[in-house]
């Protein structure tokens, strides 16, 4: 079976480089899935869930915000802005951030935005944050 290899950064570090089975990333406006033998694509990321099944089998889980995400032959780059396995999210800290971003007030365009973001972000951390 021929396999894909995954390639996770953020600006800090590379969080996952090998092979595997299958991928699912958000995009901004949906989702995409991978397996071996994808045509090329360039895409933007959303936030939310990357998920990939290893070779073995096993499945891991990461919340990432933003990005972009290029398949070239057997490879998938995912660049992102920030990375963090679902495994290590705070409900409680996923709660206070919604708590915030809904107290925060928007007098411009330009705060709206960032006030949407921030809110679409701690919903969709919420969502995956799985511990206290």
């Amino acid at each position: 079976m021929a396999e894909l290899s995954l390639v996770l950064v953020t600006p800090e570090r590379t969080l996952f480089d090998r092979p595997v089975a299958s991928i699912r990333v958000p995009l901004f406006d949906g989702s995409a899935g991978f397996y071996p033998g994808r045509a090329p694509l360039v895409g933007r990321l959303g936030i939310g869930e990357l998920r990939l099944t290893e070779v073995s089998g096993a499945v891991e889980s990461y919340f990432i915000d933003g990005g972009f995400v290029q398949v070239k032959g057997a490879v998938v780059s995912v660049l992102t802005n920030a990375a963090t396995a679902t495994s290590e999210l705070s409900r409680k800290a996923a709660v206070a951030k919604l708590e915030e971003a809904n107290a925060a007030r928007a007098k411009t365009d330009a705060e709206y935005a960032s006030s949407s973001r921030r809110l679409e972000k701690a919903r969709k951390m919420l969502a995956l944050a799985s511990k206290d």
